[in-house]
């Protein structure tokens, strides 16, 4: 306003033949408007650092919320054997089946840190559906359901894995559309839910539960290749089988007895939660 001011003042003087006034007025703009421009770059300058300042403590606030999530994880997993650690093996096997499938370092370091609180919204399912030892009823069954949307929820505000929350929400698609919470097929499920599926289920499958004994790597494999395609990727079996060295242990086991052909696991089952 000033600037302006001052402009109009010149204007005027020019008007009326005032040479010397007019030189003077200008060079009065001049400094005015440098003036002027000196702090309107100072401002952005501290808008800027402020904005700077602003997104490191929102970074900050985002890793300690994450890390309240995981330890929160950890102690509830610590509560049972067959549980313990779970989440932590689950994101190394999810990393692993991630660079074997050619994903780049930065995305199996998402999957990764994703993998270790996929099932945080498990906290919701009572214990005595999630340690019952025999099959689920509807009900309970629709509670487990309910996980994975929780889950997705509950991680949203976490904008450092906003890429890879898709993996979270849809980890128990299956590849005909029979999953859940959205039945979506084949390539609708982004690749980092299919890693995480099977991730999952083969963890779940060799590990102990309330409602039955754990397996050996081999007749988990078996599984989760009966379960192809219809319900999990088959090329993320395969790569999975890579990051066991598969064929090395078969090698080991073929001199032994052949072990008898796995069961099918029952549809209401919580086996791979």
């Amino acid at each position: 306003m000033s600037a302006l001011a001052i402009a109009l003042a010149v204007y005027a003087m020019v008007m009326q033949g005032d040479r010397v006034s007019v030189v003077l007025m200008a060079s009065v703009v001049i400094v005015v408007a440098a003036s002027s421009l000196l702090l309107v770059s100072r401002a952005l300058r501290q808008l800027q650092q402020q904005q700077r300042a602003t997104r490191r403590a929102a970074r900050f606030a985002e890793r300690h919320y994450f890390k309240v999530l995981r330890r929160i994880v950890a102690a509830v997993e610590a509560r049972e054997e067959y549980t313990r650690g779970r989440s932590r093996r689950i994101g190394l096997l999810a990393r692993q089946i991630g660079r074997q499938m050619n994903l780049d370092n930065q995305r199996c370091s998402l999957l990764a840190l994703a993998a270790q609180v996929h099932d945080i919204g498990l906290l919701a399912v009572p214990d005595r559906v999630l340690q019952k030892p025999s099959t689920l009823g509807g009900d309970e069954f629709a509670s487990i359901k309910r996980h994975s949307e929780l889950s997705y929820r509950i991680l949203q505000p976490l904008t450092f894995l906003s890429d890879i929350l898709s993996a979270v929400r849809h980890h128990h698609e299956r590849m005909n559309g029979t999953g859940y919470p959205s039945n979506l097929r084949g390539q609708e499920i982004c690749l980092e839910a299919r890693v995480l599926a099977v991730a999952d289920a083969y963890d779940s499958m060799t590990h102990d539960r309330p409602h039955r004994r754990a397996v050996t790597s081999l007749r988990a494999m078996e599984e989760l290749r009966r379960c192809c395609p219809a319900g999990f990727d088959e090329d993320v079996v395969l790569a999975l089988e890579t990051v066991l060295h598969m064929p090395r242990l078969q090698a080991c086991r073929a001199p032994q007895l052949s072990a008898p052909k796995a069961a099918r696991l029952p549809h209401t089952s919580h086996s791979n939660l």
